[in-house]
């Protein structure tokens, strides 16, 4: 896997670092290749996808290059390599592989990123992309074989040259070898759990905050639904904030809130932020205390942390521009001046501008 990606960083770097390489590849294809980078998801699902997509183009371009005597000896000896290493059966069948699954964990964690996501949704979509890579990995991988057997048909690449001997177990024979095909079945399996395995446990606590949430969150199931599982969710809910909220209290609270909101036909309250204006406007804090609380809390839980995100959000630029410089606590600061810029652009810093610059200054007005 690790030499795969380095062949797709190879490819974006012998082509961007020159204007001849890039614009034959521009005539060769339509859209240029993207650089790959490790924290980004996104990121590695551009570069394959373009990778994949014009696999033939790209290898065609390379066999071009590499005997094309008009070019330096440099650049036809890179582009052989490259040539080479992307006419294996190791890359041909993992191309495909890799671009089925990271366009699929891509959809989903541009839609993580979205303002309005909240974690109920959140969660279920990655339970969806769990369900999805247990449910459809054996079609991953059968197609990704069958599409690198053809590729390598196509070049002519013998996929079976080489066995891996692997430890024989006490019932085999000595001799028990592991085909080329075998391994790569191997190899993409394994990615699969692994990937699995990563999400399980790095969203953990998002599937617990859902469960303990979730009930909140779906507000017209909320208001209108049944009650049976109703009181269980306020009690694991009170459970995990003892000190703030009392269960049979917003058990109750959420049944009186049910019945003003029935005979008020033209109030329609489809988000948790409107039922939190409507029990505000109905009275003070005394009057759905727990309700009003839970649902507090329940708005101030972030789907995703900013600094987790710093790859791919305003904080990059920020880290980018002065990492040198730069220390932890004036990073978290001008993030959350790029997080909050619809207050910072209304806020007038002249007068404080003209305080630091008087205090700084080294120049004497006389």
């Amino acid at each position: 896997m690790i030499s795969f990606f380095a062949t797709i960083e190879a490819l974006y770097a012998f082509f961007s670092r020159s204007t001849l390489r890039w614009e034959k590849l521009k005539k060769t294809i339509p859209v240029g290749l993207k650089r790959e980078s490790e924290t980004r998801w996104s990121s590695r699902s551009d570069a394959v996808k373009v990778v994949s997509t014009h696999v033939r183009e790209i290898i065609d371009l390379l066999d071009k290059m590499s005997d094309d005597s008009c070019d330096s000896v440099e650049t036809r000896s890179e582009a052989r390599q490259l040539f080479t290493r992307m006419v294996s059966y190791e890359f041909l069948t993992l191309h495909g592989f890799w671009n089925n699954l990271l366009s699929r964990v891509d959809r989903v964690q541009k839609r993580l990123q979205d303002p309005s996501m909240n974690f109920h949704e959140a969660a279920n979509d990655l339970s969806s992309l769990k369900n999805t890579f247990s449910r459809e990995g054996c079609d991953f991988v059968d197609a990704a074989i069958t599409d690198g057997q053809c590729l390598c048909d196509e070049y002519d690449v013998a996929f079976e040259k080489r066995n891996r001997r692997r430890r024989s177990m006490p019932d085999e024979h000595r001799n028990s070898e592991i085909s080329a095909i075998q391994e790569m079945r191997r190899v993409m399996y394994s990615t699969i759990d692994r990937l699995q395995r990563e999400m399980r446990e790095r969203f953990e606590r998002l599937t617990n905050l859902d469960n303990t949430f979730g009930f909140l969150l779906d507000t017209q199931r909320l208001l209108q639904g049944q009650l049976n599982e109703l009181r269980s969710d306020c009690l694991s809910f009170a459970n995990m904030y003892s000190d703030d909220v009392d269960g049979n209290d917003l058990y109750r609270e959420i049944c009186d809130c049910r019945m003003l909101v029935s005979v008020r036909e033209e109030l329609r309250l489809r988000k948790p932020e409107e039922l939190l204006n409507f029990i505000i406007e109905y009275g003070d804090e005394s009057v759905f205390p727990n309700l009003r609380v839970a649902i507090q809390i329940l708005l101030t839980i972030a789907v995703s942390i900013a600094s987790c995100e710093r790859s791919f959000s305003k904080l990059k630029l920020i880290l980018s521009y002065l990492r040198a410089s730069m220390g932890q606590d004036r990073l978290i600061d001008l993030s959350i001046m790029s997080i909050e810029r619809e207050v910072t652009e209304d806020t007038d810093f002249e007068s404080l501008i003209d305080t630091f610059a008087s205090v700084k200054a080294r120049k004497v007005v006389f």
